[in-house]
């Protein structure tokens, strides 16, 4: 089977594999020859060859990877300035902060490490590795958030949504919107595919953990985002799939609300990015 999937033709062979997307990176007889070629000169040799075969990861899961690592990169920042997202951060808590006793969240070390020892084992269980990747990442990240409290008291405040409209996501919604932003970009096709593939991956990221966050709110500012944000007519496209737009004490932040349909509009997505691709 190994040598049907990945080409191995005897061990000990070496095969590097994209573990979001599954892809083959480097064939068992390219690797091979560069490792012994690296090997030949020095430690800077080796660590430039895994540099290379970091560049050579499908454009898809470099991309998810930097959602990923901007949204903890962004959280922790927040942590360490106390600034914080107000809006995005008035969720409800204990009244009386001394009676209940939190345990310690996972470092972005211990995230790693977790995702590693769980990786091998979901694909031992006969997970695809895209699939076990995925599954990896969820749960550790679950684990990440999973903090323990004594009971106690909640105060705070919460509302109902009671505007929400599910038909502002409609595929005629959303491709008007596109439309328009290929109008104000000078008819290019590729502007309007980056700004909807970008959208698509980050719903993509909030369906693996939906009760996360930090995956549900982003900075204008952070350079993934910025792909969206920086063509005109944009704006209005996050309006369409029913994001929210809000400033806070740092940044302008975006947010997808948990009364989204997820699901739904990953389809929407979909059916209008297929329709710019083939234009």
């Amino acid at each position: 089977r190994a040598k049907s999937l990945f080409g191995v033709r005897g061990i000990p062979s070496l095969v590097i594999i994209d573990s979001l997307s599954g892809r083959i990176v480097v064939s068992p007889d390219e690797s091979r020859r560069e490792v012994h070629q690296a090997c030949q000169y020095g430690e800077k040799a080796i660590e430039r060859l895994f540099h290379s075969w970091l560049d050579k990861v499908p454009e898809e899961s470099k991309s998810m990877l930097d959602i990923l690592a901007l949204s903890c990169a962004e959280a922790d920042e927040t942590a360490k300035t106390g600034g914080g997202n107000t809006k995005a951060e008035t969720y409800l808590k204990r009244a009386i902060e001394k009676e209940a006793t939190v345990s310690s969240p996972l470092s972005k070390d211990d995230i790693a490490a977790r995702v590693k020892e769980l990786f091998p084992q979901l694909v031992a269980q006969g997970l695809a590795p895209n699939e076990a990747a995925a599954e990896a990442i969820k749960q550790a990240t679950l684990q990440q958030s999973d903090s323990k409290l004594d009971s106690g008291h909640m105060g705070g405040e919460s509302k109902f949504i009671t505007h929400y409209d599910p038909s502002v996501k409609t595929v005629m919604s959303v491709a008007t919107t596109a439309d328009n932003i290929y109008r104000m970009n000078s008819d290019d096709k590729d502007k309007v595919v980056a700004v909807l593939s970008t959208a698509q991956k980050y719903v993509a990221n909030v369906q693996k953990d939906p009760t996360n966050p930090r995956f549900r709110n982003f900075r204008l500012s952070n350079k993934v985002f910025d792909k969206i944000t920086s063509n005109a007519g944009s704006m209005e496209l996050l309006k369409s799939l029913n994001f929210s737009v809000f400033h806070s004490d740092i940044d302008f932040v975006a947010s997808i609300p948990l009364s989204v349909d997820l699901e739904l509009l990953g389809k929407v997505l979909g059916k209008v990015l297929a329709t710019h691709q083939h234009r």
